[in-house]
């Protein structure tokens, strides 16, 4: 997934209660769906300064949506809350890059 650092802090305020979520309705995965977030509006549209990052396609799009377990979102949730986004503004994340596995 692709996030900025608001992205990112949108992500880390609302983790617990996506798991929480999840695991009320006896789900094995969650759509973690970042699109409600402040943040989202004004980066979809290209109102902040978003510097491009090259791509196949010539540009990174950010992650708004994207499904993952439990144990996978704890994961996610670790590395945000450690990641340094200086000088980059933009950085895509793989689970099974980023997180160890058990």
């Amino acid at each position: 997934m692709t996030l900025t650092p608001d992205l990112a802090a949108c992500y880390l305020s609302k983790f617990e209660a996506e798991i929480e979520q999840m695991l009320q309705a006896g789900l094995p995965v969650q759509l973690i769906n970042l699109g409600s977030c402040d943040q989202a509006e004004t980066e979809k549209r290209g109102g902040g300064s978003l510097p491009s990052l090259p791509t196949p396609r010539g540009r990174a799009e950010l992650s708004l949506s994207f499904v993952l377990d439990a144990a996978a979102i704890r994961c996610l949730a670790k590395t945000l809350e450690t990641e340094t986004w200086t000088p980059e503004r933009i950085k895509t994340f793989e689970i099974n890059r980023d997180c160890a596995q058990d």
